[in-house]
């Protein structure tokens, strides 16, 4: 089958299967491109700064007046650093461990471990939260089809988005925001807002996407304005804060990964958490005037939560079973 179907982070990252491992789709984060090739094998979503045994730095070769001794007690420091790295790579994590335990249905498969039970966690709440199931065509990412609203025109998406059918607006969103090019992605945003509203917290990517680009715009400018450029950096900082808010690990990890300061921008921690909360605050209100009231805040699997929490690498779930 040509088509990998993916779980995605807001329509980049994540993969969660056989060792919960989390595979992302190759990226270029400088161009923000939603529309990125994901042929090849995926790489380790978190990674380990752990030294690994291949990754012990190499001992200087001592000068002709420093003793042996202190040559041996080097290599004999090296060594011992590299046998801990060692086992601390091969001792399972007991509290990820204890989490495994919680499902029955593991398979081995030559991929590593497989739990259709923890697989279905994951997708139903990703699903509340808009993380829809894609994949790659060979020419981009697009939406899987699994149900009604994936075959209607995109015209017909969004009349019934303009007339209040939640699903439509979001898939509409999704549609527009897949597209890439800056008209769409603009045309996009009061659609997304309204995704997020409805409780589709992934949709705000979209936000934090429009806003980069136009930071790009006012940089690329004969003469940037700094005070414009800050407070865009602001806002997108705020609008990341919302993952937190919203109670979103994936959302979280996310917005750090792809975090980025720019040179002469220094933004107010304070003044983003201010503008965090006024954003929260409409949002609440907007959904309260809807009738919808509170946000669903069924946290992710606690699976999710550990593995973002603590970077936890692939093959992690596989020691657990050794």
């Amino acid at each position: 089958m040509k088509n990998k179907i993916i779980i995605v982070l807001m329509l980049l990252l994540v993969v969660v299967l056989a060792t919960v491992a989390w595979r992302s789709i190759s990226q270029d984060a400088a161009q923000d491109n939603v529309q990125e090739s994901v042929e090849g094998n995926g790489q380790p979503l978190v990674t380990n700064e752990k030294l690994g045994k291949d990754t012990v730095e190499e001992v200087k070769k001592p000068n002709d007046n420093q003793p042996t001794s202190d040559s041996n007690e080097q290599q004999l420091d090296t060594n011992e650093s590299k046998q801990v790295a060692d086992d601390a790579e091969d001792v399972p994590e007991e509290k990820l461990c204890e989490l495994v335990a919680k499902y029955d249905d593991w398979q081995k498969s030559e991929s590593g471990y497989n739990s259709q039970k923890l697989v279905d966690d994951i997708r139903s709440w990703g699903n509340t939260r808009g993380y829809f199931e894609m994949e790659y065509n060979g020419s981009g990412m697009e939406i899987k089809k699994t149900s009604d609203y994936d075959y209607y025109e995109t015209e017909d998406l969004q009349q019934m988005a303009d007339a209040g059918d939640p699903i439509a607006n979001v898939k509409f969103a999704y549609r527009l925001f897949l597209q890439g090019d800056p008209a769409s992605l603009e045309e996009a945003q009061p659609y997304c807002e309204k995704a997020v509203v409805h409780g589709y917290s992934a949709m705000l990517r979209c936000k934090t996407s429009y806003l980069n680009h136009l930071v790009t715009q006012h940089e690329n400018q004969e003469e940037p304005d700094a005070e414009r450029i800050e407070e865009l950096h602001v806002e997108m900082q705020a609008w990341q804060k919302l993952y937190q808010l919203r109670n979103d690990p994936l959302g979280e990890l996310f917005a750090v990964q792809f975090f980025t300061e720019v040179e002469g921008v220094e933004v107010d921690d304070e003044e983003v958490d201010a503008k965090a909360q006024m954003l929260y605050a409409d949002i609440v209100k907007r959904r309260n005037n809807l009738g919808l009231g509170e946000f669903d805040s069924e946290p992710a699997p606690d699976i999710i939560t550990y593995a973002v929490d603590n970077n936890i690498q692939e093959g992690a779930v596989a020691k657990c079973f050794e």
